[in-house]
């Protein structure tokens, strides 16, 4: 698939410094058409098609015109709101890849469908990091076992489908869009979902991709099932080597089945009295959820304890007949990043995953 994109500017400085970045990287997703007149842009257009058409605010054509041709914006040098005469507005003096971000929106907008897969079947594979508790530190896990992929080469995705949590509490990266332009796509009609999450990933210095939490957790609770599993579909077939789930543990059909889609389930643990019952009870409710559903989920299972004390505070879980990949101790009067680091010099927890 290629993006036919027209370009109308009259600086061609910034034209051609423009073009020869998009052609250098995105190459085989552009097919790029500029003119630096505005009669030649129209000519072209009388006779030739466009995806997508970006105009300097002061090129001389009224984007609207240009609408019916394909999804249009302006280019503008500063920008006060997000749109002009009803026209989507973008900042022309940005980094060039966030113009190329802001290029696969406006594909991903203007109604052009990508199929993704339906039964559950992934190039990459899926580990859900979870815990039958709450406060285990199974997001810091999470987060930490993204970046150990992403060290070893790996492209890795970190999702945080946690209602109140966020990715930003362990990466950070330049970008235009947050998730909820993810869920706003999924509930369109007309929005190409894969696109539009290809233009909302961010990259962290680790090399790690999230997507930038919503701006308000409430966008969190519109996501369905339905709306999980397309994410994790669509993300699965996308090229990533890794996706990581950060995701609340939840005795439901619903939950079972999007397990079912892992390749991998860590639950992270702490051995304390109260989270090794939690875990126990959670336990013989899942197995017989797994007869309802036919689904086999525990078979993909996991433990890793984590703030696990040599102290009688601390014990493995009696009768556990799921593997323990490894314990972590517990770090007192550290940052998050510090203890990530920490978690991340545990090479023989790593090894099996």
């Amino acid at each position: 698939m290629q993006i036919r994109l027209v370009i109308g500017e009259q600086d061609n400085r910034y034209l051609n410094n423009l073009i020869m970045f998009l052609e250098k990287n995105y190459m085989d997703k552009l097919e790029i058409f500029s003119f630096s007149r505005p009669e030649m842009l129209l000519d072209y257009l009388a006779e030739g098609s466009a995806d997508v058409i970006l105009v300097d605010e002061n090129f001389g054509i009224k984007a609207d015109i240009l609408e019916g041709y394909g999804k249009t914006a302006y280019l503008c040098g500063s920008v006060a709101e997000n749109q002009k005469d009803g026209i989507r507005v973008l900042a022309k003096f940005k980094k060039p890849d966030l113009i190329y971000k802001d290029i696969l929106d406006l594909y991903a907008e203007g109604g052009n469908r990508v199929a993704f897969r339906k039964d559950g079947t992934h190039s990459g594979n899926l580990i859900l990091v979870t815990g039958c508790s709450g406060g285990m530190g199974a997001s810091t896990f999470a987060a930490a076992l993204a970046r150990k992929y992403a060290s070893r080469g790996k492209k890795t995705m970190y999702l945080n489908l946690e209602k109140t949590g966020g990715s930003s509490d362990f990466f950070s990266g330049n970008g235009n869009y947050r998730f909820e332009d993810v869920i706003f796509a999924l509930k369109s009609q007309r929005a190409d979902v894969m696109l539009k999450m290809e233009s909302t990933v961010r990259t962290d210095r680790s090399g790690v991709c999230f997507f930038e939490p919503c701006c308000t957790a409430m966008y969190m609770l519109e996501l369905t099932q339905e709306d999980i599993l397309r994410i994790l579909d669509v993300l699965g077939g996308s090229g990533y080597d890794y996706v990581v789930v950060d995701m609340n543990f939840q005795l439901s059909v619903e939950f079972v089945e999007i397990m079912s889609r892992m390749h991998r389930i860590i639950l992270v643990e702490d051995g304390g009295e109260t989270a090794n019952s939690k875990f126990q009870r959670a336990m013989e409710a899942l197995l017989i959820l797994e007869k309802q559903t036919k689904l086999n989920v525990t078979g993909s299972m996991a433990v890793v304890y984590n703030r696990f004390s040599s102290s009688k505070s601390s014990s493995e879980i009696p009768g556990l007949r799921i593997p323990v990949l490894g314990k972590i101790p517990p770090i007192k009067h550290a940052l998050v990043h510090e203890i990530i680091d920490y978690m991340l010099g545990q090479q023989e927890l790593f090894e099996t995953l």
